[in-house]
């Protein structure tokens, strides 16, 4: 048995890196005032990342136990997603909590499209926990 074996030589060019500007995740724009939440633009890959889920509010009064989310006061609110990527913390005012549904006094109107999964990690961005952004 007769084992042939080649070798090849290229010659090896330098490259030298162009230094560019990661792109942020998510891109967060301050509220009218200190008090109102902030509006956060993500990439599709952070959306990918973090599993974001969302619903069609079709009753005003009665939405997801899932999509809601407490603030360090205790409030709670709930993310709208009124654009692809984009999503702004909302208040919401709740009566009752039955089983996997919150009913609600104040919220988003019908047709709102709002975060159900990974929410508070939307929270964590916001208000810098957790290294967010």
């Amino acid at each position: 048995m007769v084992l042939a074996v080649a070798a090849v030589t290229t010659g090896c060019t330098a490259v030298e890196a162009t230094p560019h500007e990661p792109l942020p995740a998510v891109t967060i724009v301050d509220g009218a005032d200190d008090s109102a939440p902030k509006t956060l633009s993500l990439t599709a890959d952070a959306v990918r990342r973090l599993e974001l889920t969302t619903v069609v509010v079709e009753d005003p009064a009665r939405v997801p136990y899932s999509a809601v989310l407490y603030d360090k006061t205790g409030k709670p609110w709930v993310y709208s997603n009124p654009e692809e990527r984009t999503f702004i913390r909302v208040p919401v005012t709740i009566t009752r909590v039955e089983d996997d549904a919150v009913n609600l006094s104040a919220g988003p109107p019908r047709g709102t499209r709002i975060v159900t999964r990974a929410a508070i990690k939307l929270y964590g961005a916001e208000t810098g926990v957790g290294g967010g952004h």
